[in-house]
């Protein structure tokens, strides 16, 4: 390897590293030993004569010399990518990498089959996925760390200045086990029944739970227990099925998880479901391949048992 391509492994790591605020995180993103990204890391700082991390703090943040190098390092890997391009349209072949953020349910449901077109038809195009509640999707869109998020349409906060299209509307559920009360009532369950139970959701650790379902809640006027929230579909299934509460779920998160033993039931009115729409950002500019799959996402079927936007 060239001393010219190990720096730009360096570049790389570091903003892995500055993205997740975790070395063992970029390690993983990056398909990489975490070794092998802290070496990076550390002969950037040796080259600079500056710490770019302060490392005693968990996450990891940067220090005010990362701070500053970060937009250099961003853009040092965007002119080399648009470089790529300008040549690549001289032989009107797209190519470049397009990093999608997802809702997992989105990323399962919907994105997989898209990526899979994609590689037939335009094998240069390299789509990469990274998962995430709405709020953390659309901090990654704001930074420029993500190119297109696909993630719930409210909140929309047009003081954010993002453009984006409703994509599907889909119904919230309530995750049951065997024999429970709840399973003997009438689908859809009304609200009500769910006031005073422990439920389990989707939610960053330590943060609000997911937007759309505290919406909907408030929406209902009752009051119950978010007893344990995350940030996978699956490990809400599952916490249920280890007696922890009941779920409230979207139902495509439901359909793309793994609920052997498990009932689901809607909940609520049919408009009380979210819509999932495809967000990017108008200012930052949108490489020839970030246009397509923006528009193969727009152009592609929604998943069969969602329910055309309103």
């Amino acid at each position: 390897m060239s001393r010219r391509d190990e720096q730009l492994e360096w570049l790389e790591s570091f903003l892995a590293v500055a993205e997740h605020r975790s070395f063992s995180d970029a390690s993983l993103a990056l398909h990489r030993s975490q070794s092998r990204v802290s070496a990076h890391v550390a002969a950037l700082e040796r080259t600079l004569s500056a710490t770019l991390f302060d490392r005693r703090h968990r996450p990891v943040q940067l220090t005010d010399a990362g701070e500053a190098y970060l937009p250099f390092a961003r853009g040092a890997l965007q002119s080399l990518d648009d470089g790529g391009e300008a040549v690549a349209n001289l032989s009107e072949e797209i190519r470049g990498v397009v990093v999608v953020g997802g809702h997992v349910s989105a990323s399962a449901g919907f994105l997989v089959g898209i990526i899979a077109k994609l590689r037939e038809t335009h094998p240069q195009v390299e789509v990469q996925l990274t998962e995430g509640t709405t709020n953390a999707l659309t901090d990654k869109l704001l930074a420029g760390t993500i190119n297109i998020a696909i993630r719930n349409s409210w909140p929309v906060q047009p003081e954010l200045e993002l453009a984006h299209r409703v994509l599907w509307q889909e119904p919230f559920v309530v995750v049951l086990p065997p024999g429970h009360e709840l399973l003997e009532l009438p689908e859809p369950i009304a609200p009500e029944h769910l006031a005073g139970r422990r439920i389990i959701s989707i939610g960053r650790p330590g943060k609000q739970i997911e937007p759309e379902i505290g919406r909907v809640v408030d929406d209902w006027g009752i009051d119950v227990e978010f007893a344990q929230q995350t940030e996978q579909p699956q490990t809400v299934v599952n916490m249920v099925k280890a007696g922890l509460g009941i779920g409230l779920i979207n139902a495509l998160a439901m359909e793309v998880s793994d609920t052997t033993g498990l009932h689901a039931r809607r909940a609520g009115r049919e408009h009380d479901g979210r819509s999932v729409g495809v967000w990017w950002d108008p200012d930052r500019y949108q490489s020839a391949a970030t246009r397509l799959v923006l528009e193969r996402i727009l152009a592609e079927p929604i998943p069969a048992t969602m329910l055309e936007p309103r």
